[in-house]
């Protein structure tokens, strides 16, 4: 980015794993839960990866590392323990923090985990009857013995619940719990993504999410249907947006980048979306091929870290550009540039 130094790095949110033990329905990973892949590597990274990407003289430079990606979980890869061992044990200040669903794994890691001083946000969006509603394939009960193990070994935990009509009612209840259990705080988060279908394994759908009026998926009844109109290629012409002034860039202000799993590199998680692969028949597609247009050597696995980060530059340049058509990142102007008025596909509002 624009005065952006390798030096001057002091955050680093990492991706371990692109595999994940649950299916969301408004997750990237899948079609409304239905296990359809758009694209995207399922990879671990591996002890000797995180090695090889991160020297220690570059992790002795770091303030935070927060471990939360795109497509997948960290507790889903079982090399979770030994990479975070590695960046604490050369760096004892360093604060780090894990988000995950908390379904997985058992009494060993989550002890194990919690004597590294990490601070884990369990993604926990209801009680045992609704929990799964959305976090699909999770088990509440083993999700409460994993947050028992971990607080129980001295870990910090905090829970994170995204608000959704069906579980507005059990806040305060989930509250109380939270403190009970020993948890240091409880939050609640809003995206905008707490609408939609939801559909097995099978393909079924299965109940629909919040407020199916308008939602441009309320006549879908196949996960068929929404796989078919992934073909339909979504360009910028079928959104209306406006162009923000100025964009606020939060890798600018905090100095960090995020690193994928496969030990691609990006400025932040929202242009890391597997440009080069994913979102093919969506409007992801006109996004991603923004990016991979500009995008130069950035695999860590490959070239050293400064070398991956010497395209960031022409993500600040595409910020003068007009319009989207003619390059300007859509990505960039819509999170941290002015919002959009509305999110229109094909003429019907969306997600």
């Amino acid at each position: 980015m624009a005065a952006y130094k390798f030096s001057e790095i002091r955050k680093v949110h990492l991706e371990i794993s692109s595999k994940c033990n649950a299916s969301c329905s408004l997750c990237p990973r899948t079609a409304f839960g239905y296990p359809y892949n758009n694209g995207y590597i399922e990879h671990n990274m591996t002890v000797d990866e995180a090695q090889k990407i991160f020297s220690i003289s570059f992790i002795k430079q770091l303030n935070e590392l927060l471990i939360n990606g795109n497509f997948g979980d960290a507790v889903a890869n079982p090399n979770t323990v030994p990479i975070v061992r590695y960046f604490r044990e050369n760096n004892p200040n360093l604060n780090i923090s894990i988000s995950t669903n908390g379904g997985a794994q058992n009494t060993d890691f989550w002890t194990s985990l919690a004597k590294l001083s990490v601070e884990v946000y369990f993604s926990i969006d209801g009680l045992d009857d609704t929990n799964h509603l959305y976090r699909q394939n999770t088990d509440f009960a083993h999700i409460m013995r994993n947050v028992n193990d971990f607080i129980g070994a001295g870990g910090t935990a905090i829970w994170k619940w995204v608000k959704f009509k069906h579980n507005e009612h059990q806040i305060n209840e989930a509250r109380q719990l939270a403190n009970d259990l020993g948890f240091k705080d409880f939050i609640t988060v809003w995206d905008g993504r707490d609408t939609g279908p939801v559909f097995n394994r099978h393909g079924d759908q299965i109940y629909f999410l919040g407020d199916e009026r308008n939602h441009w998926l309320s006549t879908t009844t196949t996960v068929n249907e929404i796989i078919q109109s992934y073909n339909n290629n979504i360009d910028f012409r079928s959104v209306e947006y406006t162009i923000a002034d100025t964009v606020d860039c939060e890798v600018m202000r905090d100095q960090s980048i995020y690193v994928s799993s496969l030990g691609d590199v990006y400025p932040c998680c929202y242009l890391g979306n597997e440009p080069r692969t994913f979102g093919k028949g969506t409007f992801m597609q006109a996004v991603n091929n923004q990016i991979s247009n500009i995008m130069l050597e950035n695999n860590a696995l490959e070239y050293d870290l400064n070398h991956c980060i010497q395209w960031f530059k022409s993500i600040v340049d595409s910020w003068s550009i007009p319009t989207y058509e003619e390059g300007r990142l859509l990505q960039c102007n819509q999170t941290c540039g002015g919002r959009k008025r509305t999110w229109e596909v094909n003429g019907v509002n969306a997600i």
